[in-house]
């Protein structure tokens, strides 16, 4: 293992509490990242090991599961995969036959600060922070939704519309689903499919969630809609996105035969409603969706920007790794 200054107690659970905030943590990649995190993690599991004493194998996966249903949490792993993985770095001792398990050696800069820190101490930290994340996100959302609801021009009086809302309604449906995704830290992208004046499936961006790279806001709606009609086809419905679809869900979309697209911000990286390339105008290909671009544009845009604003400065600040394909 690596070098590392000396780490406090109280610095300890501040940094746990910090990479607590996330979700789907693996641990390769977070060895790959951040060694110093990755070392942090594991003797973090370790200290749920009870000190000089040898456990069969059946009490050291109950440990472990204890570890990763609180204070490693953010951990997308199983015990199996945990336990191994520590055995390999040396952070718990197995017999030869593999059947008990003892505390193995911590890194010399973690050595000081875990003999003052019981798995309680950690449980307690991380769920005190989930719960802070949780209700800062839930109160940004509200003010959010408030701050919109508020820009609506209401009129006393007035009959309800005949045909249901137009396209700025849905378009700030699909901001309430982007929302959502960056509730759960995932690039913040929403999307409402409609047919006949009634929303079928909503969807946001999920890609680190579900360790999923098809799993775009377009295509969870699109599949829950699908689902719903028990069809693979879309005919008569209405897509509305807050970002221009990339070249994979505009294929999912013309596959669909959705009749209709509707987006908000531009995609002048992988857009292909015409930022880069424009596959719903290919005369080659034989359906060919309708498109409206830039319905609420200013918003749709300003939400990704607000959060990459946002991501930046936690990375400034140490509280996340610098920017990698993930989040791209």
């Amino acid at each position: 293992m690596q070098s590392w200054t000396s780490i406090s107690k109280d610095a300890w659970l501040e940094r746990l509490a910090q990479l607590a905030k996330r979700v789907g943590i693996h641990l390769g990649t977070l060895r790959e990242r951040d060694a110093r995190d990755f070392e942090l993690v594991l003797a973090s599991a370790v200290l749920f090991f009870p000190p000089d004493q040898l456990l069969t194998e059946r009490d050291a996966n109950a440990r472990l599961k204890d570890f990763l249903a609180s204070a490693g949490i953010m951990l997308s792993t199983d015990h199996v995969e945990l336990r191994r993985v520590l055995a390999d770095s040396g952070f718990i001792h197995r017999s030869d036959r593999g059947s008990a398990y003892r505390r193995g050696t911590l890194p010399d800069w973690l050595v000081p600060a875990a003999e003052h820190l019981t798995a309680a101490q950690l449980r307690d930290e991380v769920q005190s922070a989930r719960t802070g994340h949780a209700e800062a996100r839930a109160a940004r959302k509200q003010a959010w939704l408030a701050q919109e609801t508020a820009s609506i021009e209401t009129i006393e009086g007035a009959p309800p519309p005949i045909e249901g809302p137009d396209d700025e309604t849905y378009m700030r449906l699909a901001l309430d689903q982007a929302h959502n995704g960056w509730a759960l830290s995932e690039v913040p992208v929403g999307a409402v499919l409609v047919k006949d004046g009634q929303v079928l499936a909503t969807g946001f961006n999920q890609p680190i969630g579900n360790a999923d790279p098809t799993a775009h806001a377009e295509m969870q709606a699109i599949r829950a809609a699908a689902e719903l009609l028990g069809n693979y086809r879309l005919n008569h419905c209405t897509l509305y996105v807050t970002l221009e679809p990339c070249a994979m869900c505009a294929g999912a979309i013309q596959h669909a035969r959705i009749a209709r697209v509707v987006y908000g911000a531009p995609d002048p990286k992988t857009g292909a409603c015409g930022s880069v390339i424009d596959l719903f105008a290919e005369p080659r290909l034989n359906h060919h969706t309708q498109v409206r671009r830039g319905v609420m544009a200013d918003a749709c845009g300003r939400v990704l920007s607000e959060f990459f604003a946002a991501r930046r400065e936690l990375q400034r600040a140490g509280s996340l790794p610098a920017d990698t394909e993930e989040a791209d």
